[in-house]
């Protein structure tokens, strides 16, 4: 692999379609400015190597995660170059930390790297504020860690356009998404819990943002659509990357819960849960659920502190996925990382990484090229299979259809470190029409 580390400084019918927004913005910049801009946007000869381009938090509270992401990503790219790479031309691949400036790495990398493709965020905040200038640069970019369900919604009659009405429809003609989003993992989680406990005293806690927040009311508005008769007793929201979450830990037991939903990821995962376990919290409530938690990075930093029994959830876990590319994809993955830094078992963004490079050289071959216009409209309506299993890129909202993952927390599970792993694991999927009937009478968008 050409690896270079650079630090840089059931859709509604009135909704717009991606080809017509495809064009929106060189339309609205006018032909003086649609010729300055096109010498801008690179990677489009055909020669020399194709560049995938990638931008993800590498440092601080989600440093693993955004590693963990390149990581699998970078098997990928091994494993094609192996192959004879894509139309017969080496590829290689340049991975940013975003930091708090996100926009400007994607700049720099289609502009100044001449990437062909993008990939990543970390940050929902970030990749919605991204929207703009992914779709003035034109190259496809794939989202591969980003929950919120706006950037997937494209009904901007019904749910308003984020970027010009301040709107929840966010969707963009060149960005697609492989990982199920935050619908599809909370109707998961509050569709175990109907099936398995029916109707609870339910608490909440989350990260002070966006995510956290929009976790807990898609995971009502699914409950109540369900018919689950929830009585939601507490909420309390640390700060995101809250060194002590003691005060709203005490709030929430207070409210005395049956059952708790929370919505931490990385390293707030283990922070919450040693001081879960010195407050008590686990003895207290019959179940505890997080949407995203279920990482091995978090529960090998956790050993045996952390609880078996656990229903705790991903994009992805490992040993889900029954299929010939799962398999190969840990094989391959595991020869890469084994006796590195790196666990050599994926996190919960492994499947979704890996499957978008492989993405990319799908369309290119079929496309027979890398100009951006016609790599996008090989990927729209993709059919694809990877370590998710076939998945579909929806060709209005451009998200996966791949499912999420609910487990139960064992010492007993197979893994390649000292921690729990996930046992009795169950997938879950949800399409466009179940999702607007269950969530009829809200203000929050499907996204699928």
């Amino acid at each position: 692999m050409l690896d270079k580390d650079t630090d840089g400084s059931g859709t509604g019918t009135s909704g717009r379609t991606p080809r017509v927004r495809r064009r929106r913005f060189l339309t609205a910049a006018g032909a003086g400015a649609t010729a300055a801009f096109a010498g801008c946007i690179g990677g489009n000869d055909d020669e020399g190597p194709i560049t995938i381009g990638g931008v993800y938090l590498l440092s601080g509270l989600a440093e693993q995660l955004g590693a963990s992401s390149r990581a699998a990503a970078e098997v990928a790219i091994n494993e094609i170059n192996d192959d004879g790479g894509i139309l017969d031309r080496d590829v290689e691949s340049f991975f940013r930390d975003h930091g708090d400036d996100p926009q400007s790495q994607i700049r720099s990398l289609v502009q100044e790297e001449n990437a062909d493709v993008m990939m990543g965020l970390t940050s929902s905040g970030e990749a919605l504020n991204s929207g703009p200038v992914i779709e003035q640069l034109g190259v496809p970019f794939t989202l591969t860690d980003i929950g919120t369900p706006f950037l997937t919604e494209p009904d901007v009659d019904t749910y308003g356009d984020y970027y010009a009405d301040e709107g929840t429809a966010a969707v963009v003609p060149n960005l697609f998404r492989t990982n199920p989003n935050t619908s599809t993992n909370t109707y998961a989680i509050a569709k175990w819990i109907d099936d398995n406990y029916g109707s609870a005293r339910i608490a909440n806690l989350g990260p002070d943002y966006a995510y956290g927040q929009q976790c807990w009311d898609y995971f009502q508005a699914y409950s109540d659509g369900l018919g689950a008769g929830h009585e939601y007793v507490g909420s309390a929201f640390p700060e995101l990357g809250a060194s002590d979450m003691t005060p709203q830990i005490n709030q929430v037991m207070n409210a005395d819960p049956d059952l708790l939903f929370t919505s931490f990821w990385g390293a707030d995962v283990v922070t919450f849960v040693q001081q879960a376990n010195e407050q008590g919290l686990f003895d207290q409530v019959d179940d505890v659920f997080d949407t995203i938690g279920a990482d091995p990075n978090g529960f090998a930093a956790l050993g045996d502190n952390m609880p078996e029994g656990l229903h705790y959830s991903g994009w992805y876990w490992p040993s889900a996925f029954d299929n010939e590319e799962n398999t190969a994809f840990l094989e391959a993955y595991a020869d890469e990382y084994e006796g590195s830094d790196v666990i050599p078992y994926p996190s919960f963004t492994g499947g979704s990484s890996y499957s978008a490079v492989y993405i990319y050289k799908e369309a290119m071959e079929a496309a027979g090229s890398t100009d951006p216009d016609d790599v996008v409209s090989e990927m729209e309506g993709m059919e694809h299979t990877g370590p998710h299993g076939t998945f579909t890129l929806d060709e209005d909202s451009h998200q996966a259809t791949t499912e999420t993952v609910i487990g139960e927390t064992s010492m007993d599970a197979d893994v390649p470190y000292d921690g729990v792993g996930l046992t009795n694991t169950e997938t879950y999927s949800i399409d466009r029409s179940t999702a607007e009937d269950l969530l009829s009478g809200t203000d929050l968008p499907p996204g699928v």
